[in-house]
């Protein structure tokens, strides 16, 4: 009896390590796992069953638990895997029922011979009719599964009948239907292992089949596979019949060396993916850009090689074809602006501290009236016929590039070329272009520069030729002029004022003075003009007249003129509240702001923010922009008027004054240059301020003599017929705080006899 109970013991546990195996191997096959541990775990019970009768005690205590241990895992694995046999999982409360019905059957105190058998009988049978159910139109294997359950159930009735009297023969037929069931499952895994691998050969063979990649599986001597894509990259006849051999293949198609090299480094595992490329000549002289992936695969049980092919000859055309594109000039076919960077960048470092290299920038004179006269296709033949006739002048070395409309560049890696390049250059142009039967001459502008003479880098010696080519425009005619000494020096303090002024403004560095004006006569205090002043952080005053150009030049003028209106007002706002009236304030206004078309907006809407009369504030203009766009000033100056602000000529004098423009413009003052009254009081000087102050009587106009310095000046000035002087004579610009003090003087010594304009 002991040797049964031990065969039992061995067979559960061969055939559950057996089925563990198969599930190592197989791991979609799970049913497999769970039957193995349930297999593994019934043998406990046969080995606590063989303790508790037989060992002597204390040790047969040791039995029971072993089969309580062996027995309710037993029953729950066995469920699982029957559950997952058939495509089904066993829910937790499934598990937990049949775990407490386990444990009830074989704790039950005096019954655990009927009740276990009669539990068990009753769990095998229920698994044994649903998988009858489940699988009986399954494979033949898994058909038997269920009927072999119902056997195994009926094998609990020589326990349930005859007590422990039937154990022996209960052991029997379950180690045998056991046994049975297990070669089922493991024989049912095995079956859908080969199905699972069919399925993965079917899908492999699908997506390389139709792949348009090629695929080729080698041992690196060998091609042991190759998709239909190969055999049209090639136009050989690869993957069909035997193995192809290398060494047989054109070595023009077929690298064998690269191919054994990468071979060898993926399967001693040097490399996960190897990639690489190369030109191939394949079937028909084709010539291809061909590349590949490989990494390491196991091909019938050896160890292979499976590399991806991909044919890139045409996505390589494209995209050689979309650089070129964006890389060169659509009408000359000349390299454009972006080449011309590259080559700059590459030219422009110090190796050695010898290398240079030429720039020179080329526009063509007055092409846009070529255009207008002769049309645009004439034109682009010219532009044709020119860049032709430049590149063959200068020959292989230098390169042209076209930039732009009608504006060309030539780079020379030698500077040592430079004075023959010029040479080359104007005498191409003083040759006729053939274009369609007509022959045109045409000029140009060109500007020199030289690496590291002109500039430091590849965008500083574009500037310094752009600057040279447009000094070069200044003489008539075809002309060529070299960049200044260390262009990229001065350029980059320009830039540098440029960002410090516009700094400047957002900071509000940029503050006003005011310089009195004097009644030429009675010396009383007329009014004030506000002097813009900067003093710039960390380098001190900044001159009005580097600044005012400054922000002319950079378009900053509006807003600074904007801001400098609005301080004026302001502070003409403050007076009249602190002190009770305010004399005029005169404010410059640069020929930029007074055509901005929102200039008389802003205006208004600073009187009305600011709450002071119009008469309390005058605008300066300067003669220059007065003549230079007459109509709009006039336009302007009348909307102006319109509203009581008088408008002052300032600096009049120095341009090409006109007696029309003064009839025309409305305007109140004349303010004398101070390049006429500097000479006074000599004769000739007088001679000529009388006859602009009797003008100006003549039309009812104030005049204003600026840079009144010596008290010969003041009585001249005065004597020629001024009205108003200003100058270093009476004051220098003043403070807010000194200019408010003279007011308080003025009121205090005027009395309640002041008028009442000057009261606002």
């Amino acid at each position: 009896m002991t040797y049964l109970y031990l065969i039992n013991f061995g067979m559960f546990v061969i055939i559950g390590v057996a089925l563990l195996q198969v599930w190592r191997r197989h791991p979609a096959q799970r049913f497999t796992c769970d039957l193995g541990w349930s297999t593994l775990f019934a043998s406990l019970l046969s080995a606590g069953y063989l303790i508790r009768i037989s060992a002597p005690a204390p040790f047969n205590a040791v039995g029971l638990p072993l089969m309580v241990a062996g027995a309710i895992p037993n029953v729950l694995f066995l469920s699982s895997g029957v559950l997952h046999l058939t495509g089904r999982r066993l829910t937790r409360g499934a598990a937990i029922a049949i775990g407490l019905g386990a444990a009830v059957a074989l704790l039950a105190p005096g019954y655990r011979m009927l009740t276990w058998p009669l539990f068990n009988m009753a769990l095998l049978a229920g698994l044994g009719l649903l998988a009858t159910r489940w699988l009986w139109r399954d494979q033949p294997l898994e058909r038997l599964v269920g009927p072999m359950l119902l056997l195994l159930s009926l094998g609990q009735l020589p326990v349930v009948l005859y007590g422990e009297q039937g154990i022996a023969a209960n052991i029997l037929v379950a180690t045998l239907l056991r046994a049975a069931i297990g070669v089922m499952f493991g024989l049912s895994a095995l079956e859908g292992a080969v199905r699972d691998a069919g399925k993965v050969a079917a899908r492999f063979q699908l997506l390389t089949e139709h792949s348009v990649q090629g695929v080729v599986v080698t041992d690196g001597k060998r091609i042991l596979y190759a998709n239909p894509a190969v055999r049209g990259i090639y136009g050989m006849p690869l993957g069909l019949g035997n193995y192809v051999v290398f060494a047989d293949l054109p070595p023009e198609s077929f690298s064998d060396d690269t191919l054994q090299h990468y071979h060898g480094l993926l399967q001693t595992q040097q490399l996960d993916i190897a990639s690489w490329e190369g030109r191939r000549e394949v079937a028909g002289g084709r010539e291809l850009e061909l590349r590949f992936e490989a990494w390491r695969v196991e091909w019938d049980g050896v160890a292979a090689t499976q590399i991806l092919i991909t044919d890139d000859t045409e996505r390589n055309a494209s995209a050689r074809a979309l650089v070129h594109q964006a890389t060169h000039d659509k009408l000359t076919g000349l390299p454009n602006r972006t080449v011309l960077m590259q080559r700059l960048k590459e030219y422009c470092y110090l190796a050695d501290g010898t290398l240079q290299c030429t720039l020179v920038v080329v526009n063509i004179d007055r092409f846009k009236l070529f255009n207008q006269s002769q049309g645009q296709l004439a034109g682009d033949q010219v532009l044709k016929a020119f860049a032709a006739a430049v590149k063959q002048a200068l020959g292989a070395r230098a390169e042209l590039m076209r930039l732009g409309g009608d504006e060309f560049a030539i780079v020379d890696p030698d500077a040592s070329n430079a004075r023959d390049i010029a040479g080359r250059l104007l005498s191409a142009c003083e040759q006729g272009l053939k274009v369609g039967g007509s022959e045109y001459y045409i000029d140009a502008s060109m500007g020199m520069a030289v690496f590291p003479d002109h500039a430091g880098n590849a965008d500083g010696l574009l500037r310094a030729a752009n600057a040279a080519m447009y000094q070069a425009k200044r003489t008539p005619g075809t002309s060529l002029a070299m960049a200044e000494q260390r262009f990229e020096l001065m350029s980059s303090k320009a830039l540098e004022n440029e960002q410090a002024l516009r700094k400047g403004i957002k900071n509000q560095e940029i503050y006003l003075d005011y310089q009195p004006k004097i009644d030429a006569v009675s010396g009383r205090l007329l009014g004030f003009e506000a002097l813009a002043r900067w003093m710039r952080p960390d380098v001190g005053m900044v001159s009005p007249v580097e600044f005012i150009a400054i922000a002319e030049r950079t378009g900053l003028i509006g807003e600074l003129g904007a801001m400098l209106l609005e301080r004026a007002c302001r502070q003409i706002a403050a007076w009249r509240a602190e002190i009770g009236h305010c004399v005029p304030v005169a404010v410059n206004v640069s020929p930029v702001q007074l055509l901005n078309r929102g200039f008389l907006q802003l205006v208004e809407r600073t009187l009305q923010e600011t709450g002071i009369p119009p008469h309390c504030l005058t605008l300066e203009i300067t003669e220059s922009a007065a003549i230079d766009n007459l109509d709009d000033t006039q336009q302007q100056l009348q909307h102006l008027s319109g509203l009581g602000i008088d408008v002052a000529m300032d600096d009049f004098g120095t341009g090409f004054s006109s007696l029309s423009m003064l009839r025309k413009l409305p305007l109140s003052t004349l303010k004398i240059d101070r390049g006429l009254i500097d000479p006074l009081p000599a004769p000739d000087a007088v001679a000529v301020v009388t006859a602009i102050c009797q003008l100006a009587a003549a039309l009812n106009l104030q005049v204003v003599a600026e840079g009144i310095e010596t008290l010969e000046q003041a009585i001249a000035a005065r004597d020629a017929g001024c009205h108003e002087l200003q100058g270093f004579f009476y004051a220098r610009p003043l403070t807010v705080a000194d200019a408010g003090d003279w007011m308080r003087r003025e009121r205090a010594s005027a009395g309640d006899d002041e008028p009442t304009a000057l009261a606002g």
